[in-house]
């Protein structure tokens, strides 16, 4: 272990301090005084420490939650709130037990607490219920921080393997109180060293790979998008156990903390923004943890997954280490760590008398129709700026103070580091071919988007004339499916029935449709006339209009799906009509698009109206930067640029499209 010998050095040091026990560490001093009336808390933790050489380790300790203290604050929620997550928990529990195969019913409980939550706020409405900032140097008192002290050195020392390869990385990754802004709350880590004591033993037999996964078995946190209006702000560990539910910070919180409790080092990284797309308005986080200088990052979800062979592909521009210590410097760059980085020297050919040390900068196409921030000059000299460890296989656009004032062409940093400038004229296309406004998936997230459709896959369609399974005739199955566009299909040999059914394959997840409509004549006309609709028996649900509203943007999902239309008396049908959940970002026909080339600025090629679900552009530059536009609806819309043969190829997706490697 990392504690067991002092070296002679750090024994002289702690003598020579305490000749003169007054004075502390110059960041010390600062919190000292920050803390105001809180400050004899403090002075009560270092002089814990001071007195003896065998707790030098342990003053350092204090020194260096203390000097950094001023960094942290969060915000505490009335307690009038607690109820709705404590009664959210026993609703998660009650839906467990009713439903054993739904591990941990997230919509359900996401529901409740929100019912629970305006509820209490309409019963109070006079009261103010507005959380409390508190400031971690005038609200923690000795004894907390003495515990958090103590509790850190004990679980390190039980560790049967060695996990910290030296101090620094214990006091970084083991010892600080909290993770980011979540409510602190006295004798919670107690409370988790004791709830998760059966690791060490488990270790001896286990890897640590097969403990921390079985961590996240027992608590199978599930992803919510958002927090609820009324309490959008970290909940505290307290109620992430009760719920199991949160955002990817909030669980990120509570996991870290359970692997810091019981000695784990750990943490959280992060990234402000994906580059294959626009789509991540604000940061990702996620859990890494050490094991003697190697590391395991994973996914804030429901399940041990690890997300390096995914990020190793991915176009992700920068990855952050958040650090307790680290709040005001820049934060540290571990994109190295996750993916190939290079660094990268762009000339500027415009805006040159605006150059300075500290405004020139790379970003990305935004969805605010702008661009975003990731990196800032290194250096610039010689008209030259230097960039260092800037995520491949990512476009970007090179600029300086603002995204109106361009240093030079977007270009592509490949993935064999090479710099490739969109700013080609010369050479023409003779026919474009464009499909999309937005990629059709994310290495992230391609698995998801494809099983949206390949669920289709394999949907039994039957008749009957009786509501019932063994009165049921198979008509036709859905096969080969693929596309995001509406299709018709027809039957070879039409019958009358008055009850139809769609069977989804029984995969045991959610499969969603946006559209089913049947269709009553040869020319595709739809049916109208049907008595009843279910879903999974179910009559007219709340959700059933959404397979027949023509909004593409609405779905209905269900596990073991089935969609019956009912008539009043036999009614022969040709066919269906059928869409898969989609982003609505493919061609849409009658819709009107333009399409944007890239020249100093976003420059229009014209309008045009889509009869097809495909639309073609002729005598066009190949090697410019494009971008599509949909003027009837939509917001969403990316960079992309044409292959050798004139099809739009995305960066950071399409190299992927046929690559079922990492899914």
């Amino acid at each position: 272990m990392i504690f067991k010998k002092l070296s002679f050095v750090t024994i002289l040091s702690l003598i020579l301090f305490s000749c003169n026990k007054n004075k502390f560490p110059e960041e010390v001093e600062k919190s000292l005084m920050l803390a105001e009336e809180n400050k004899r808390e403090l002075l009560k933790v270092i002089n814990t420490y001071n007195k003896d050489p065998k707790d030098s380790l342990k003053l350092k300790s204090a020194y260096y939650l203390i000097a950094n203290m001023p960094y942290h604050s969060f915000l505490k929620g009335h307690k009038i709130f607690d109820e709705a997550f404590l009664q959210a928990g026993k609703e998660r529990k009650r839906q467990i037990k009713k439903y054993p195969r739904e591990k941990n019913p997230k919509d359900s409980t996401h529901t409740k607490l929100g019912e629970l939550l305006d509820s209490i706020s309409k019963a109070n409405q006079f009261l103010d219920k507005s959380p409390v900032l508190n400031y971690d140097v005038r609200y923690l008192d000795a004894q907390y921080l003495i515990d958090n002290i103590e509790l850190a050195f004990t679980a390190h020392k039980k560790m049967p393997i060695k996990l910290c390869k030296n101090f620094d990385e214990f006091l970084h990754y083991v010892l600080p109180y909290r993770v980011g802004q979540e409510p602190i709350e006295a004798n919670k880590r107690k409370e988790l060293f004791k709830e998760y004591s059966w690791v060490y033993d488990s270790l001896k037999t286990n890897s640590l790979d097969e403990v921390v996964k079985k961590i996240f078995d027992i608590n199978r946190f599930r992803v919510v998008p958002q927090r609820h209006s009324l309490y959008n702000y970290s909940y505290s560990l307290t109620q992430m156990d009760q719920i199991k539910i949160g955002g990817c910070i909030d669980i990120t919180n509570y996991i870290v903390s359970i692997l810091r409790a019981i000695g784990i080092p750990t943490g959280v990284d992060y990234t402000i923004k994906r580059g294959s797309d626009n789509n991540s308005g604000g940061a990702h986080t996620w859990v890494f943890y050490l094991n003697n200088g190697k590391q395991r990052s994973l996914n804030s979800g429901p399940v041990y997954a690890d997300l390096e062979p995914l990020y190793k592909i991915s176009s992700i521009p920068k990855i952050f280490r958040q650090q307790y210590h680290q709040k005001t410097a820049p934060a540290l760059d571990v994109t190295h760590l996750y993916r190939d980085v290079f660094d990268v020297t762009i000339p500027a050919i415009w805006n040159l008398d605006k150059l300075g040390n500290d405004n020139v900068f790379l970003g990305i196409y935004d969805k605010s129709k702008s661009l975003f921030k990731i990196a800032t000059a290194e250096i610039v000299t010689n008209n030259s700026a230097f960039f260092k460890n800037m995520g491949n296989n990512i476009i970007y656009f090179p600029y300086v103070e603002s995204a109106n004032t361009p240093i030079n062409y977007p270009f592509q940093l490949t993935k064999e580091g090479k710099t490739v400038f969109f700013n080609d004229t010369t050479t023409i296309l003779d026919k474009a071919i464009v499909l999309r406004k937005f990629p059709p998936f994310m290495v992230i997230n391609k698995m998801k988007k494809l099983q949206r459709i390949e669920d289709l896959n394999g949907i039994l369609i039957q008749g009957s004339n009786i509501d019932a399974d063994e009165h049921s005739v198979d008509i036709d199955e859905i096969t080969a499916f693929k596309s995001t566009q509406s299709i018709k299909i027809y039957f070879e040999n039409p019958c009358a029935y008055k009850f139809y059914r769609f069977k989804a394959k029984r995969y045991g997840r959610k499969v969603s449709i946006a559209t089913l409509k049947l269709i009553e004549d040869k020319t595709g006309k739809v049916a109208t006339d049907w008595s009843n609709i279910l879903i999974n028996d179910e009559e007219k649900p709340e959700d059933y209009t959404n397979i027949v509203d023509n909004n593409q943007l609405s779905y209905v999902e269900r596990k073991f799906l089935s969609i019956t239309y009912a008539f009043n008396k036999p009614k022969k049908v040709y066919g269906f009509e059928i869409q898969a959940r989609n982003d609505q970002n493919h061609v849409n026909i009658g819709d009107n698009y333009e399409l944007h080339y890239w020249d100093k600025k976003w420059m229009s090629l014209g309008v045009k109206k889509a009869d097809d679900t495909v639309l073609v552009y002729n005598k066009i530059p190949k090697n410019l930067l494009y971008l599509l536009k949909n003027n009837s609806r939509g917001k969403e819309e990316f960079v992309f640029k044409f292959d050798e043969n004139g099809n739009q190829f995305w960066v950071g997706c399409s190299e992927y499209e046929n690559d079922d490697s990492f899914l």
